[in-house]
């Protein structure tokens, strides 16, 4: 190579060289207008507000607008199982629960969701309400196997149970268990043992869950022996 050719790769390189130092400069001058530090840009998932705001309103009662927040952030949620995203299985419980606490007939979410979104929500039709609780009923138990002993998950579970006729049985058994062990966790769960204690003729035994129903519930209307099933029209 000339001394001709090495001078110009030289020069070349030191073109190159400060570029460079120019770009860096650039960046720190940047970093440097941002308080001297370079932050990454971070995705935010918007689904943990939006599962905080929704299960304040379960604990509210605010049993549609649950599901209307639930389905609008996760429309496929119907077809999914918890696994390793905690956000999913937020959003099955809390599905669950506000569907099984409107017996399955989730009757103003129209107002909540797109049409093409609405399926059988609306529960106009006992196999809608059937379908829908059955759905529930089978979220709650994926929950309850991925999180074993949990007394507010099993509790839940009953309660979902109790609202379809092929699972009663089971539930009596599931919540009276619990019961025996002071762990039902919750006035529904107390409410929904009563019903069923009722129905297999125990008397006694579903005055003491409506004592203990009455005992946590804010509203003595939810403790009653009566209450509908899948299949009531």
């Amino acid at each position: 190579m000339t001394t001709k050719t090495l001078s110009v790769v030289r020069n070349v390189f030191l073109a190159l060289g400060v570029t460079a130092a120019l770009g860096v400069a650039a960046v720190s001058s940047d970093a440097q207008a941002c308080g001297g530090a370079w932050v990454p840009e971070v995705e935010i998932d918007y689904r943990i507000a939006g599962m905080a705001m929704a299960e304040k309103s379960l604990e509210q009662g605010e049993y549609v607008a649950v599901a209307g927040s639930v389905l609008r952030m996760i429309p496929h949620i119907v077809t999914s199982k918890p696994g390793r995203d905690p956000i999913m299985g937020r959003a099955l419980r809390a599905l669950a629960v506000s569907t099984v606490r409107m017996d399955g007939a989730l009757s103003k979410i129209d107002k909540e969701l797109p049409y093409e979104m609405i399926g059988s929500w609306v529960g106009t039709k006992a196999e809608d309400r059937s379908a829908n609780l059955e759905w529930s009923v089978q979220a709650l138990r994926a929950l309850n196997e991925q999180k074993k002993n949990d007394p507010a998950l099993q509790t839940e579970l009953g309660e979902a149970m109790s609202k379809v006729p092929a699972h009663q049985e089971e539930a009596l058994k599931l919540l009276g268990g619990l019961a025996d062990k002071d762990l039902v966790a919750s006035p529904e769960g107390y409410a929904a043992l009563a019903r069923l204690r009722n129905g297999s003729g125990d008397k006694s035994g579903s005055e003491q869950a409506l004592k203990r129903c009455t005992a946590m519930a804010k509203s003595d209307s939810l403790c009653q022996v009566t209450g509908k099933f899948a299949g009531d029209t």
